[in-house]
Parts: structure tokens; C-alpha cells; sequence
């Protein structure tokens, strides 16, 4: 379900492909207190904080994230408005993004892995706990090859009144094959809580 909004959260990251992002982590940290960290935060920021603008950045803020330049928003978000933070965790640097695009308004939480993370169970857990009691559906999961990068995408999907749309988002990024043959092997996790108004529309 939903698959265009998932294809576009996700065809968000499809900027061409910054070498040096994906170049492998000298120092990777392990895998498990970084995803268990990236879960948390996203929980704290997105979850919890989020769609609150103002609550959004005191969340990120208790945690010394410093905001970003017009330029590296940009990097993120491209085209679509926004602000964005770099937070230094105990486990590596993250990004929180919040979007502010009408008809979409997402907050993300993003960090770069030596090669993802193999279990998403706790990732799983918090989302089926916070989509408890309403009738989230899952979206098709899609993979695309794009500008460098392959990109995977998958989550769940609420539709509410007036066909307003909740979702939570998986989206993973990493270089092409090609690329990763020559040592850009780091992967970027993102998890993404987004809401999509939509038009109104008047009878005559």
C-alpha cells in the first residue's frame, strides 16, 4: 500500500552519490549498540517529539545536536524545505532532518554503517508498539538502482480521515556495486516518521 509515498521518501536520498560518505568506516563501531542507539533517538525525536516542530528541536537539542548550514540541508533534502541537526552519539555521528514540504511533513533519523544492521527486530518492536490499536497496512518494499546508489525501502502505512496519511519508513542506501568493488561499502539507516496531508477538495 502507499507505494508512491515510500517511493518518494526514499527516491528523497537519490542524490548522486557522494564518494567519500560511502567510503568504508575506519572505525566502525558495533553494530548493535549503533543500531540500538539510532533506534532510540529516533523513538526520543521522531516518535515521541515529532510532528511538534518546536518539540522536535528540543529533543535533538538535549542531545548537543548543533544545526546545520543551508548547503548541507540541501545535501539532504535537495529540493524540499527543511532544517536539519548533526548530532554527536556515543556510537557516531547522526542527522536528524525535519522536512517541512506540504504536502509532506517527516522527521528522520540517519546514520552511516560499516554494513547495516542484520537484526531490525527492536526497530520492528517499537513500531508495532506505536502503531498499537490503529490499522497501520504494510507497503511493498522496493528496491531501486539510482544515480550511484541502491536504495531499498519498506514500512507501514495509516490512512486517517480525508485520506490523510501516517507512515513510518525504513529507507537504506548504498553505493552501486561498482562502487562498492572499489571500497565505498558504508551503508546509510534511516528511519523516518512522515505525515502526508492531503488536497482538499470542494464540492460546487
Amino acid at each position: 500500500m502507499k507505494l508512491g509515498y515510500l517511493l518518494a521518501a526514499v527516491m528523497s536520498l537519490a542524490g548522486p552519490a557522494a564518494a567519500a560518505q560511502y567510503q568504508a568506516l575506519a572505525h566502525p563501531p558495533d553494530p548493535v549498540a549503533q543500531r540500538d542507539e539510532l533506534i532510540a533517538l529516533y523513538d526520543e525525536i521522531c516518535l515521541r517529539a515529532f510532528p511538534d516542530d518546536e518539540a522536535t528541536a528540543r529533543a535533538a537539542g538535549r542531545h548537543g545536536a548543533t544545526p546545520l548550514p543551508a548547503a548541507e540541508v540541501r545535501g539532504f533534502l535537495h529540493d524540499d524545505p527543511g532544517i536539519g541537526w548533526a548530532l554527536r552519539g556515543r556510537t557516531g555521528l547522526f542527522h536528524v532532518m525535519l522536512e517541512q514540504a506540504p504536502p509532506y511533513h517527516s522527521c528522520s533519523v540517519r546514520t552511516m554503517t560499516a554494513n547495516g544492521f542484520a537484526d531490525l527486530g527492536p526497530y520492528h518492536a517499537l513500531a508495532a508498539r506505536f502503531e498499537q490499536g490503529r490499522r497501520f497496512q504494510p507497503i511493498d518494499r522496493i528496491e531501486r538502482d539510482l544515480r550511484g546508489l541502491h536504495l531499498t525501502g519498506f514500512g507501514e502505512s495509516f490512512t486517517g480521515p480525508g485520506g490523510n496519511n501516517e507512515l513510518l519508513l525504513v529507507a537504506i542506501a548504498r553505493a552501486s556495486d561498482e562502487n562498492r568493488a572499489r571500497g565505498d561499502t558504508a551503508i546509510e539507516m534511516r528511519f523516518e516518521h512522515q505525515f502526508y496531508t492531503a488536497p482538499v477538495t470542494h464540492e460546487d
